[in-house]
Parts: C-alpha cells; sequence; structure tokens
C-alpha cells in the first residue's frame, strides 16, 4: 500500500508541477542511500518536502529504492482542520474540509509528527485539543481570560464564552488563529506546557528510533518557512538527532532554491552535496556552524539573486535611478565571480544567449511589477534609465510571503546569507 501511494503521490506531483515549474537537479550522485542518514535542507515553500521526496524517490528511474524516505511534519498537518484552512476556496468548502485529517496518508507516506516548543504564542485548536485531552470538556470562559476569548470570537456570528471546547471545533471549525498561553488561566497553561514538552520528547524519540532502524529521515532544521530568504537559525531537534542516534548518521545536506522573477514558469534548483559522516566529534556549535556554510554553499545562483542583489545595493546607497547598461554590467560581473568561485548555476546561464534571455525576462517583471519604471523615451537602449520603486515592489496585499511580498529583498537577501557567514565577498 505505501510502496502504490508512495508512486502515485510522487508520479503525480511530478508530473503535476510541469506546467508551473523548470525544475533542475544537481548533485543526485551524491545521494547513496545509506542507512542512518538524515537529508538535511532549507525550507522556501510548502511543496519542498514533496518535491525533494519524490527526487530522491525516483533517483535510480522508476525502481523503489531500498529505503523509503521518512518525514518530520509539522504535527498541525495532521490535526483536523489543516486541509480546510490550508485550501483556497470558497467558505463552504473550506467548512466541509474542517473535520477532515490528513493523518492516515501522511503516515503511509512515512511521515510522523513534530512539534514546536513555542509556549508564548500557540494556535487556539492545538491548545484546546490538549486541555480537552486531559481534562473534562470545559467552557472556554472557564479558559481562557475574558478579554482575549472576546479577540477569538470577534468574528463569529454565533460564538459565545458559554460554549464547551467540542461546540466550539463544531461551530468554529480548527482556526489557525494563534493566541499568546499568558491569555489562558494559570492552571490550563501549565497543562499546555507539560503536554507539549512531553509530545515533543516523546516525538524525538521515535525519530531517534528510525535511525537506529537505519531509515533515511528527512528533515527541514529551520522548523519553518523563511519569510525572508534567509536560512533561519538551525533547531536543536537536529543536533540532538546527531547526538542520541545509537549508530553513525550520515548528513545528505541539500539546498533548494526558487526563481520566480521572471515573465515565465519559476525556477526550482535542487542541489545535493557530499555526504557528511563524523559529526558527532564535533561540538553542536562547530555542527550547526559547518551544516549551516554546507547549506548555503550549495545555493544555485540564478540571474534573480544577482539582479535583485544590485537594485537592494543602490536603494541602500541612496539611488533612486539605475542606468540599464551599467546595471547589466554590474550583474554580469557578479555572475563571472560566482563562476570562478564554483558555484552551481542555473543552466539557462551556460551561455551568452542564455544568459541574455534571462536578462530581458528579468527587467520585464521588475517593469511588471513596479520594481522598476522606465524614464521617458530614449534613442539609445544602452542609455535608458529606470527608476527605482522606493520600497522595491513591496505588495502589503500579497499574502505574507516574503517571496510574492517582498520579492527583491528577498531573493537579495539569499546571496547576502552567503556574505554573512564569509562564503563570499561581492
Amino acid at each position: 500500500m505505501s510502496w502504490l501511494l508512495y508512486n502515485l503521490i510522487g508520479l503525480f506531483f511530478r508530473l503535476g508541477i510541469k506546467p508551473y515549474f523548470d525544475l533542475q537537479v544537481d548533485g543526485l550522485d551524491n545521494y547513496s542511500e545509506s542507512p542512518s542518514s538524515l537529508v538535511v535542507a532549507n525550507h522556501k515553500r510548502d511543496l519542498d518536502s514533496v518535491l525533494i521526496a519524490s527526487i530522491l524517490y525516483y533517483h535510480n528511474g522508476f525502481l523503489p529504492p531500498s529505503t523509503p524516505i521518512s518525514f518530520m511534519a509539522d504535527e498541525n498537518l495532521f490535526q483536523p482542520g489543516f486541509l480546510g484552512n490550508w485550501i483556497k476556496g470558497p467558505r463552504l468548502l473550506k467548512k466541509a474540509l474542517q473535520p477532515l485529517s490528513l493523518s492516515y496518508i501522511l503516515r503511509k507516506l512515512h511521515a510522523h509528527p513534530i512539534g514546536k516548543l513555542d509556549f508564548h504564542s500557540v494556535p487556539v485548536h492545538d491548545a484546546l485539543r490538549i486541555i480537552k485531552e486531559n481534562d473534562d470538556d470545559h467552557e472556554l470562559r472557564e479558559i481562557i481570560k475574558e478579554e482575549a476569548l472576546e479577540d477569538l470570537l470577534e468574528e463569529s456570528s454565533f460564538g459565545s464564552h458559554e460554549m464547551t471546547i467540542s461546540e466550539f471545533f463544531e461551530r468554529e471549525g480548527y482556526p489557525r488563529k494563534k493566541i499568546n498561553s499568558r491569555n489562558f488561566k494559570p492552571e490550563f497553561r501549565k497543562a499546555v506546557k507539560k503536554s507539549k514538552l512531553s509530545a515533543v520528547k516523546g516525538q524525538l524519540g521515535k525519530f531517534i528510533q528510525l535511525l537506529n532502524e537505519g531509515a533515511i529521515l528527512y528533515i527541514t532544521p529551520e522548523g519553518t518557512l523563511t519569510q525572508n530568504g534567509m536560512l533561519g537559525p538551525l533547531k536543536d531537534s537536529l543536533l540532538i538527532l546527531i547526538d542520541e542516534a545509537d549508530s553513525e548518521v550520515t548528513v545528505v545536506p541539500t539546498n533548494i532554491t526558487y526563481d520566480f522573477t521572471n515573465t515565465g514558469k519559476a525556477r526550482i534548483f535542487v542541489n545535493l552535496g557530499e555526504e557528511i559522516r563524523g559529526l558527532e566529534e564535533l561540538d553542536r556549535k562547530e555542527r550547526s556552524t559547518r551544516l549551516r556554510k554546507t547549506i548555503l554553499g550549495l545555493t544555485t545562483i540564478n540571474l534573480g539573486q544577482l539582479g535583485s542583489y544590485r537594485l537592494k545595493s543602490a536603494k541602500e546607497e541612496g539611488r533612486d535611478k539605475v542606468k540599464l547598461d551599467e546595471f547589466h554590467e554590474r550583474v554580469m560581473k557578479d555572475l563571472e565571480y560566482f563562476e570562478r568561485k564554483g558555484y552551481n548555476l542555473d543552466d539557462k546561464l551556460s551561455d551568452r544567449e542564455g544568459v541574455e534571455q534571462r536578462w530581458r525576462s528579468f527587467i520585464d517583471y521588475c517593469l511588471e511589477r513596479g520594481i522598476l519604471e522606465k524614464e521617458g523615451d530614449v534613442n539609445r537602449k544602452e542609455e535608458e534609465v529606470l527608476t527605482l520603486s522606493p520600497d522595491l515592489g513591496y505588495d502589503r496585499t500579497e499574502i505574507p510571503r516574503g517571496y510574492r511580498r517582498d520579492p527583491v529583498n528577498y531573493c537579495a537577501n539569499e546571496i547576502i546569507a552567503l556574505e554573512k557567514v564569509g562564503l563570499i565577498n561581492l
């Protein structure tokens, strides 16, 4: 059943992304399917996990792998309400999907839940579920302080303070809204904290067991999607797994990058580095630093990053205009720099024709987005002057994902992240 489900979902996904994305995979020869491996990757978008899993699953063609990949996935994916909140559609459809859980399918795909030890801001549905499992079916007013409860129910046309937890779930579904833990009355706040600690400890124990059994485990050590293009702090869970596993853990460093700053299909770059062994011999700080540099060093350089980096630099220098020929020259020099440094590059930049085509597409994207604006008519293209948007195309109406709301800073930060760890010096 699991093998069939893996194949169906993997095939559906690989075919399904073709109309929307161009995919470039590098370094697949570095993946040896070694037992007790951790595939450690940065986290850019929701589809990262399925994408990388399907790539590794089919790395030998359509032959099933000797060891299927197991996943460390956010525990919210396993609970009712995730699908209803995540999917876009009419309100009635979303409400109808609220009770459904993806838990069965996810477990068949070898996905296992992991929680977050964030006691300051917790999802409402998560906290109420824990309280209901540990106590009676209390009324909301017995659990949550009055002012916070009013805020929670303000968008409801029929909610009341006297609702029980069960009634709340039945009427309101499973909202993704978060609540500060101090807004719970003390005895319930303690119950939530104790339960979360116990659950995460048990979940980490499960992953250690999987590694000891020779499993291959996919993990995104940031624990969340990046909002600004940077690689976030690596969570302790990664280091705990390396420390506590009885067998030697092989780490497969992986970088995933998206280039969406064009007028055609977005590009996805997945780059696998050489496997790393013996990390348990380093202390935690050295281990974290090495993994961070390695993942960042696998970044696939694309023209969207380079162009955005120079636009951000121009804005920081106080310039509100750029000459197109000077802008082009600077980006081309940056591209040559990364070639000399041996970085993985977008295949579309392998020849001059491809570079110029990608350059035109980037400029067109910037003009359409309002990042750049033409300044009148000029007789010679090389003399063209472009006006920089004051906010570099920031759009508050977009969903709060950095690559949609703030594309230039997001892409530029992928280059700045390399500077911050000393890998480059532009």
